[in-house]
């Protein structure tokens, strides 16, 4: 994000009285450069029409909003109404104006009404909740125009985040939230198995690579809390923690704020770039 739309999302965090609305504003801030990165390296320019798959509250739209410019066209899309109507106020408030926003889910967009076919596809933390990721991946390729492009960025299981010293709750949190979205009815190692199914898609041109980046203990411990937080009724609904436990880690991580600790990791991504033949 360009430093002016990186203030207001950063006074858009500071004023919102939503927890989970600033969690995901705060990842949106931490995961901008590996955003960046990959539109940069797929060669996306301005006036690129482009689509945020799942894109929540905010996702992606931001960065991609300052990319295409005012030429340009971002597209989120998101079934849950209530993310949107939040969309909506955030996008205002950042001033996003080539933003336009659909309640939808992925399966029933019409793509022409849509005005595509678009010249990307993004994807962040949306591909990892799904039972038939490759379907999913699939209807995505739709979307884009021959020579188009789909961006994934979706965490990994293993490793998990890291602290310096070590913290073994954080994993324990990270490897509860994984086993209760497993437990919902996604297949073991979806994220691992996605350059796989886009080779199967015929997808061109892939590259992935491995991306993490270090924050403050502050910074970082807070948002692995709040994410276990958001994670919370989902683990119990599961069956793969009673809320004693689920809680006992939450304080655990929200108490190492203030420890003895160097530095802290987001999840390890794993980043695709896929060209559409």
């Amino acid at each position: 994000m360009t430093e002016t739309i990186a203030d207001r999302v950063r006074r858009y965090v500071l004023d919102g009285s939503d927890d989970d609305l600033r969690r995901l504003l705060k990842i949106s801030e931490v995961s901008s450069d590996m955003a960046r990165s990959a539109f940069q390296r797929v060669g996306l320019e301005r006036g690129w029409r482009v689509v945020d798959c799942g894109c929540g509250p905010i996702g992606g739209m931001a960065v991609l909003a300052d990319l295409v410019g005012p030429t340009g066209r971002v597209v989120g899309i998101d079934f849950n109404e209530a993310a949107l109507h939040t969309a909506r106020s955030v996008c205002a408030s950042l001033g996003l104006e080539n933003v336009e926003l659909v309640c939808s889910a992925l399966e029933e967009v019409d793509v022409d009404g849509l005005g595509g076919p678009f010249d990307l596809v993004y994807t962040r933390c949306f591909l990892m909740h799904q039972p038939d990721a490759p379907a999913v991946l699939a209807r995505m390729s739709d979307l884009v125009r021959p020579g188009g492009w789909i961006v994934a960025q979706e965490p990994l299981r293993s490793p998990a985040p890291r602290s310096q010293p070590d913290l073994a709750p954080l994993r324990g949190g990270w490897e509860l939230m994984y086993e209760a979205i497993e437990r919902s009815g996604v297949a073991p190692n979806a994220v691992e198995g996605l350059p796989r199914a886009a080779d199967g898609l015929g997808l061109q041109s892939l590259t992935s690579r491995v991306w993490s980046t270090v924050m403050a203990p502050e910074l970082g411990f807070e948002l692995h809390a709040a994410t276990l937080v958001a994670s919370r009724q989902r683990a119990l609904e599961a069956g793969v923690a009673t809320a004693a436990e689920v809680d006992s880690i939450v304080a655990d991580l929200r108490d190492a704020r203030t420890g003895s600790y160097d530095w802290v990791t987001t999840p390890f991504y794993l980043d695709l770039a896929m060209q559409r033949s």
